[in-house]
Order: C-alpha cells, then sequence, then structure tokens
C-alpha cells in the first residue's frame, strides 16, 4: 500500500469477519491524495503486479470572501464591488444574480442596494463584480457592505464563514468640499489714494503664516498644495505643522520688497477632495505686508 507515493507499507492486520483488511491513516494535509494498493501473482518474487488505486481530497477548511470597492470615498451614484470567494462555495445556491434579485450572499446597510443586472463573473465560482446604487437625493452617508453567514457551502460540507473581510465601509459625499484662504493678520484702517479703507496689514516679519482650510479632508499633501498655490511679491514654505487630518495647512510668508501688496491665490482644480472630486476655489486672499 501506498499513499501519495511515498514508502510502500503492509497491509493492516486488522480485518473485518469478510476478511477485509483496515487501514487508518491520521494527519493527512489539506489537499489532494491518492492510495494504491498492489497485489502480486506466482511464487516468490511476484511475477505479476496488479494495483488499484482511489484518490479524494481533505478539506479542513471553511470558505471565506472578501468584499472591497476601490475606494472607501465616493461622489457618484454607483460603485463598482469585488467579491473574491478563498474557494468555490456552490452549495446553498452559492453567490448568484438574476434579472431583478440577487442571493442573499452580499447584504447593504444604509441608503443603497446592490444591482442585480450589473453582475459579471470575472472568475467562475471565485470572483464577481457587481454595482452598488446610493439613493441619489441624499449628499452623503454610508453604506456598510456584508456579506451573510453561512448562506453557502463548499464541496466538503462546510458553511460559508465571515471574516474581517467580508465587511466594507463605503463613504458617499456629493458635497463641494469648500476651501478658504486666511491668515491671523489684524485689521486696521489706512489712508489710501485719500480714502479711509479697512485692510488687513501687518509689519511683522516673526512667523507670519497664511492657512488653507477645507470644509472635508483632501488626499493632497502639503508640497503638493504649495505646488498649487501662487504668492505675489512674497515666497511662501511649509509650517510642517499639523494638518488636522488633512483640513488645514499652514504656509510662512517671507516677503521680496519692503513693501508689497501680497495676494495668495489656489487652483482648486489641482486639490482633490477625498471623494475624488476637485474641490471649489475660493476668493484670493491679499493683504499689505510692510
Amino acid at each position: 500500500m501506498q499513499v501519495d507515493g511515498e514508502r510502500a507499507s503492509e497491509c493492516g492486520r486488522n480485518s473485518s469477519s469478510n476478511g477485509t483488511a483496515v487501514v487508518r491513516y491520521s494527519r493527512l494535509k489539506d489537499g489532494n491524495h491518492t492510495l494504491a494498493v498492489c497485489a502480486g501473482a506466482g511464487r516468490p518474487p511476484p511475477t505479476t503486479t496488479t494495483c488499484a488505486t482511489y484518490a479524494w481530497d481533505v478539506d479542513t477548511v471553511a470558505p471565506t470572501a472578501s468584499v472591497k470597492a476601490a475606494a472607501g470615498f465616493t461622489s457618484g451614484s454607483n460603485v463598482s464591488v469585488l467579491v473574491s470567494f478563498s474557494e468555490p462555495c456552490p452549495g446553498g445556491g452559492g453567490f448568484t444574480c438574476n434579472a431583478t434579485y440577487c442571493h442573499v450572499g452580499l447584504s447593504v446597510y444604509g441608503p443603497g442596494r446592490v444591482d442585480p443586472s450589473s453582475l459579471q463573473v470575472l472568475r467562475p465560482a471565485l470572483q464577481y463584480s457587481v454595482h452598488v446604487t446610493i439613493q441619489p437625493e441624499l449628499l452623503y452617508g454610508r453604506l456598510i457592505l456584508v456579506m451573510a453567514k453561512g448562506f453557502c457551502t463548499d464541496a466538503a460540507g462546510h458553511h460559508f464563514i465571515r471574516t474581517a473581510n467580508s465587511i466594507f465601509t463605503l463613504r458617499f459625499d456629493r458635497r463641494s468640499d469648500s476651501m478658504n484662504i486666511g491668515s491671523s493678520i489684524p485689521e486696521k484702517l489706512l489712508q489710501i489714494e485719500g480714502a479711509t479703507r479697512v485692510v488687513e496689514a501687518t509689519n511683522d516679519d516673526k512667523d507670519l503664516r497664511v492657512y488653507l482650510s477645507f470644509a472635508e479632508p483632501v488626499m493632497n499633501s502639503s508640497s503638493q498644495i504649495l505646488a498649487a498655490l501662487t504668492a505675489t511679491d512674497a515666497i511662501l514654505t511649509p509650517t510642517n505643522r499639523s494638518t488636522l487630518g488633512n483640513r488645514r495647512f499652514g504656509y510662512l510668508v517671507k516677503r521680496t520688497s519692503n513693501t508689497a501688496v501680497v495676494t495668495v491665490s489656489c487652483d482648486g482644480n489641482s486639490i482633490i477632495s477625498r471623494q475624488g472630486t476637485p474641490v471649489s476655489s475660493s476668493e484670493p486672499y491679499t493683504f499689505l505686508y510692510g
């Protein structure tokens, strides 16, 4: 007798009432296995050998699956979701959709639903994509995508097990992310061209800063935002301080002339919100420096 081509052994001595030998194997690893039983005929040594083989699989692991979207934030009306199984799980119906209904494999908690007509089989029995649509009247919120517990079984009869990767949180936000440029420069009454005006002005060169504030976090780094800034008669450098979760960025201002009217502006098309859309540009910020 041989298991998986290993060293041959004699048949077991224990037998049933009809003389059938009983052999037991333990601690077999998961995977494919083959048993070969050979018998010789003729006087020793045998002149002919006849073998019978039997193949089977050992599977002690329950099927699992991961569910995820391309990003955790979106501003769109639908999002493509990828469902990937660790092994085929056809029992109980498996992961299937018809024209109007999807099997209970994927549930959506929140203002959205699975679009059954969008189901695509990427790898048969292993990987699928399907669209989740979001209610159009809501501007922001979140959806929780969850694989159901035990909704299918694998070939060995193990029920599906939900893991941490079987849950995905999707946040959506269709609001415009606003941007504001400002500083702590005080307002003063100044005579300009014969008229009294309220302007922001300073002659303090020490730690003069301007700040960009966003209603929602953005994807850009401080250096990337600096590349989108322009300043007249001044040089800007990052302060390298906390950005409050990418909501607020500070820059030191160094003037290039003794007296300057400094105007700081930003190209909002270069600043990307966490939903993947450009932010709304703010009005330029101007102050008197000198």
